[in-house]
């Protein structure tokens, strides 16, 4: 286990920071909007998939593609999250049907952001001091 952490640079950290985030932002969607119309299942899956690819290029030990990998994820389901709720912001923005954001929104829309913003930071940091990556 020693070994394996050995030649690793923080931004292997902050891609395993991000994967973490990715986590919790598909569990803070799932549960504030799992059960309404609002609910992108795109963007859910989107989250989930680019989880599961980071973990198997950082398991090949293609670390460098792995926080692009969640980027690519989280943006895309970013636009689908918004593409299925852009009527609900329109209607609160407008005051037509509803006053305010609820938190559900507040939080997903945080949460997204916050696996974005984390997952550039990653692209430019470096994982690994290069001798036991793939590429």
């Amino acid at each position: 286990m020693k070994e394996y952490f050995a030649d690793k640079k923080p931004g292997f950290y902050v891609t395993i920071a991000v994967a973490v985030i990715s986590i919790i932002t598909l569990i803070v969607y799932g549960v504030g909007y799992g059960q309404t119309r609002y609910m992108s299942w795109e963007a859910f899956w989107f989250i989930l998939i680019g989880i599961v690819v980071a973990a198997a290029l950082v398991a090949l030990r293609l670390y460098r593609f792995a926080p692009a990998a969640l980027f690519a994820a989280n943006t895309l389901a970013l636009c689908f999250f918004a593409y299925h709720i852009y009527f609900f912001i329109s209607s609160v923005v407008y005051g037509i049907q509803f006053s305010a954001f609820p938190p559900e929104f507040i939080a997903s829309v945080v949460m997204f952001v916050l696996a974005i913003v984390s997952s550039i930071v990653a692209i430019f940091m470096k994982q690994t001091d290069g001798k036991g990556d793939r590429l």
